[in-house]
C-alpha cells in the first residue's frame, strides 16, 4: 500500500539534516535558556516566512497555525507572534548563518562547473548590494542624515552560484574597505576573483596578489599607469604589461607594480572595455573578457534575492533579527537552486519559487512533481533558463 505523501514545505524541510542543526545549537549554546521555542521551531517558522512570502509575524503565525496538521512530520509547532519576536531579537543569527554553509557543502559538493573546468581554478565574484532601511524604525543603521541602510558583501562562487562567503556591514562602508577587513581572508588561494571598479585598490591588488589569487577588474578612467613592453594588438584587443605611476600606487606596490591592461571591444555594447589583471600568461585577452562578464551572475544572483524572497521588508528591526531573516532568505535560496538542479523539467528560478509558493501545503511526492509538474507551457513562452522568461502556469 502506497504510503501518503507529506506537504511539500515538510518535504523540503526533511532536506535539513536535523543532526547537524542540532549540534551547531549546542555549540552556540542558542537553547541554552529556552524553555518553549526552541531553535529547531525558528528555524521552520522562519523558513515558511520565506517560502509562504509571509510579510509579517501575524502572517508566519497564522500559517503555521494553519498547517499544523501537515507540519507534523517534520515536528513543527505553532507558536505566537511575541515568541517568534523574542527569538528573532535575541537568539544569536550565527545558527542559521553556519548551517547555510554546513547545507552548501552537503548539498553542492563536489560540483565541478564549467569554469572550474576550463581554468583548473575557483571562479568567484566579489559585489555587494545595499538595502534601504528606515533610520527611525533601525536606528542601529545609520547611512546617511535621514536614511538608514545595510550592505549585503557577498563572495559568488560562479559555478555554483551560491555565496561562498557573505556578511552585513553598514550601509556607509566602502567596497574596498569591506574587501580588505572582512572579505580577504575568506578568499581561496590560487582561485580567480571577478571584481567591479569599486574594489579598484592597491592594498588589496597586492594582498591577492600575494595569495596567489588571479583578480580580474576594471580600469577607473582616472587611473594613471605607463605601459611596458610591446604587448599584443589585434582586431578587436590590445594586451599589454603596466606599472601604475601615481605617487600612491608607486609607494603600495613598490616591486609588485606589475600587471596587464587588456583593452577588449565588445560588439554586443559598441564599446571599448579595460581591464586590469594580475594574471601573467595563463589566461589570455579573450578568457579575460568572459571572465568580467561573467561577473553578471552576481548581479542576477542579488535579483533572485530582492525579487523572490523577504529581505527588502523585516519582521524583526534589531540587528540581529535583520541577520536572522537574510541568513534564511540565503538558506531558502540555496534549497531552490538545490531543487532545480535535481529537476529534469527547464525551471527558471522565479518560475519554481511561485509554483512552490502555490502549493507549499501540497500533499504530493515533491519528486514526481519536479520531473513532471502541474505546469502548462503556453507555445511561445517556455523556460529558456533565463530569469525574465514568461511562464504561465495553471495548477490541477
Amino acid at each position: 500500500m502506497k504510503t501518503m505523501p507529506i506537504s511539500f514545505f515538510a518535504q523540503i524541510i526533511k532536506l535539513i539534516p536535523r543532526g547537524a542543526f542540532d549540534k551547531i545549537v549546542i555549540e552556540e549554546k542558542a537553547d541554552k535558556y529556552s524553555k518553549r521555542l526552541l531553535s529547531w521551531d525558528q528555524l521552520i517558522a522562519m523558513l515558511w516566512c520565506q517560502f509562504s512570502g509571509a510579510e509579517s509575524l501575524r502572517d508566519i503565525a497564522r500559517g503555521l497555525y494553519s498547517g499544523v496538521g501537515k507540519l507534523q512530520h517534520i515536528q513543527a509547532q505553532p507558536m505566537s507572534r511575541s515568541s517568534l519576536a523574542y527569538a528573532n531579537a535575541n537568539r544569536t543569527y550565527r545558527i542559521f548563518e553556519r548551517l547555510y554553509y554546513e547545507l552548501k557543502d552537503l548539498l553542492f559538493k563536489g560540483d565541478l562547473g564549467r569554469l572550474a573546468k576550463e581554468f583548473d581554478r575557483t571562479v568567484l565574484s566579489l559585489d555587494s548590494t545595499t538595502i534601504s532601511l528606515c533610520l527611525s524604525v533601525y536606528n542601529w543603521a545609520h547611512y546617511r542624515k535621514a536614511k538608514g541602510g545595510i550592505k549585503l558583501h557577498t563572495l559568488l562562487n560562479n559555478d555554483t552560484l551560491l555565496p561562498e562567503f557573505m556578511c552585513m556591514t553598514n550601509a556607509k562602508v566602502n567596497d574596498d574597505r569591506a574587501a580588505k577587513e572582512k572579505v580577504l581572508r575568506h578568499v581561496p588561494a590560487h582561485s580567480i576573483l571577478i571584481m567591479d571598479r569599486g574594489y579598484c585598490d592597491f592594498d588589496l591588488f597586492r594582498d591577492l596578489d600575494a595569495k596567489g589569487v588571479i583578480f580580474v577588474t576594471r580600469m577607473k578612467t582616472n587611473q594613471k599607469f605607463s605601459r611596458t613592453g610591446d604587448g599584443k594588438i589585434g582586431n578587436n584587443y590590445g594586451d599589454y604589461g603596466i606599472t601604475f605611476t601615481s605617487q600612491t600606487a608607486v609607494k603600495k606596490l613598490g616591486e609588485d607594480n606589475r600587471f596587464r591592461a587588456v583593452k577588449w571591444y565588445s560588439a554586443e555594447d559598441d564599446k571599448w572595455f579595460v581591464f586590469v589583471t594580475n594574471a601573467k600568461t595563463d589566461i589570455d585577452a579573450e578568457q579575460v573578457a568572459r571572465l568580467y562578464k561573467d561577473r553578471w551572475q552576481i548581479e542576477l544572483f542579488f535579483k533572485k534575492m530582492k525579487q523572490n524572497l523577504r529581505i527588502l521588508s523585516f519582521v524583526g528591526t534589531s540587528e540581529n533579527a535583520v541577520l536572522v531573516q537574510i541568513w534564511t532568505a540565503t538558506i531558502c535560496v540555496l534549497l531552490q537552486m538545490y531543487l532545480q538542479k535535481r529537476s529534469a523539467y527547464p525551471w527558471n528560478f522565479s518560475g519554481l519559487v511561485q509554483c512552490i509558493r502555490l502549493n507549499l501545503m501540497t500533499m504530493k511526492d515533491l519528486e514526481e512533481w519536479l520531473i513532471k509538474p502541474d505546469v502548462c507551457i503556453y507555445p511561445g513562452e517556455g523556460p529558456s533558463g533565463q530569469e525574465e522568461s514568461n511562464q504561465r502556469l495553471l495548477f490541477e
